[in-house]
C-alpha cells in the first residue's frame, strides 16, 4: 500500500536481510510495531506474523480488508473534504476504516489528510492519472498477502517483555518531517527500547542514523519524495546492536 516512508522501493533488499536470520535463528514470531503500508510483512515468511501501528485508522483499514471493494470508484474532492473534516473534529459521522481509506488512498504520496487531495490529474506526458484508482488498485493487490497477519492497533511498547522474536521497526526518522501522529517522536527512548529488547530479541531497525552501540549491516542510497515536484538523495540503512 501507498504510504509515507514505504519500504516498497528496498523491500527486494532488505527482505533477504530478514528472512536469513528469521531462518537461521528458527524464529517462530515476526513483529514489526510500526507496519505502515505492510510493504515488507507482506512477505516475510513466519509462523506468526504481528503488524501494529499507533494509527488507528491505519489498523483499523487493514482489519476490514473485506470492505474494499466497496469503496467508491472515485472520491471526489468533496467527499474527501467531509472526511478530512469528520477526522479533524473527531466525529463519528464514518467509520474509522473508512476514514483509513480516504485519508491514505485518496491523499497524496499516502500522507494521512496531509499530502494534499490526490483524484485525476493531467501528467507532463499528456495523459490523465487517477491516483486514488492507483492506490485502490495496489490495496486490493495485496489482500491475499496480508491474510495470515494479526494486525493490532498501539504503540511499540505494548511489545515489552517479548522474547524469542525478530522485531522490524521503521520509525518516524529523526531530523526529517514528521506528520500527523509521528510529532514529538521520543527518539532517545525509542533506541533505549531497542537496547532493552535486543537482549532477549533480534531487533533489526531502519533508519538514516543511529547511536554509536548500532551497526549498521546495510545501506543503499535512494531517492525520497518530499512532494510532488520535490526529491532528495538519501541513503536507508538497517541497524542492530552491536555484540
Amino acid at each position: 500500500m501507498k504510504y509515507m516512508g514505504s519500504k516498497s522501493r528496498i523491500v527486494n533488499y532488505i527482505l533477504p536481510i530478514i528472512q536469513k536470520q528469521i531462518d537461521d535463528n528458527n524464529i517462530t514470531k515476526y513483529i514489526e510495531p510500526f507496519c505502515g503500508g505492510c510493504n515488507v510483512i507482506d512477505s516475510v515468511k513466519c509462523e506468526q506474523k504481528i503488524a501494529s501501528d499507533k494509527h488507528k485508522f491505519l489498523i483499523a483499514l487493514f482489519q476490514n480488508l473485506d470492505k474494499i471493494d466497496s469503496l467508491p470508484e472515485f472520491i471526489t474532492r468533496e467527499e474527501y473534504s467531509k472526511v478530512r473534516e469528520c477526522f479533524n473534529k473527531k466525529q463519528n459521522t464514518y467509520d474509522d476504516w473508512y476514514i483509513g481509506a480516504v485519508g491514505f488512498l485518496a491523499s497524496y504520496n499516502g500522507r494521512f489528510f496531509d499530502g494534499g487531495y490526490a483524484g485525476i490529474v493531467n501528467t507532463k506526458a499528456g495523459t490523465e492519472r487517477n491516483y486514488y484508482a492507483e492506490a485502490k488498485r495496489n490495496l486490493s493487490n495485496q489482500i491475499s498477502k496480508l491474510s495470515n497477519i494479526e494486525f493490532k492497533h498501539g504503540d511499540y511498547k505494548i511489545y515489552s517483555g517479548s522474547s524469542g522474536c525478530l522485531f522490524y521497526l521503521d520509525p518516524p526518522y529523526k531530523n526529517t518531517k514528521q506528520y500527523g501522529i509521528s510529532k514529538n517522536f521520543n527518539h532517545d527512548e525509542f533506541w533505549e527500547w531497542c537496547r532493552e529488547m535486543s537482549r532477549k530479541n533480534i531487533v533489526i531497525i531502519s533508519e538514516h542514523t543511529a547511536p554509536e552501540d548500532f551497526g549498521c549491516i546495510w545501506s543503499m542510497p535512494v531517492k525520497r519524495t518530499i512532494d510532488n515536484t520535490k526529491r532528495v538523495q538519501t541513503v536507508e540503512k538497517l541497524f542492530q546492536l552491536k555484540k
